[in-house]
């Protein structure tokens, strides 16, 4: 098994000509395995099937209601996941 502190200092190498474009919208970011900018929802295995929501400031788990706040997306600027 690896040391955790070397696989910490592991890096890739590109060479400028062979450097792979960025994923577009709606194609798929393979290092995180999501796709750019394609909405998706956050389902939980609670009865009912609830989604995570945003009500207000407060992420919350609630029953689906098809509003947007159900909605999230993966911005590939950012490399974070956002709400719709």
């Amino acid at each position: 098994m690896a040391d955790k502190n070397l696989l910490t200092q592991q890096f890739d190498l590109y060479y400028a000509d062979e450097m792979p474009e960025e994923p577009k919208k709606g194609q798929l970011n393979k290092e995180f395995g999501m796709y750019v900018e394609r909405p998706f929802f956050v389902r939980s295995d609670l009865g009912r099937g609830r989604y995570l929501d945003i009500l207000g400031r407060n992420m919350v788990i609630k029953t689906p209601n098809g509003f947007n706040t159900q909605q999230w997306w993966f911005d590939q600027k950012t490399k974070t996941i956002k709400n719709w």
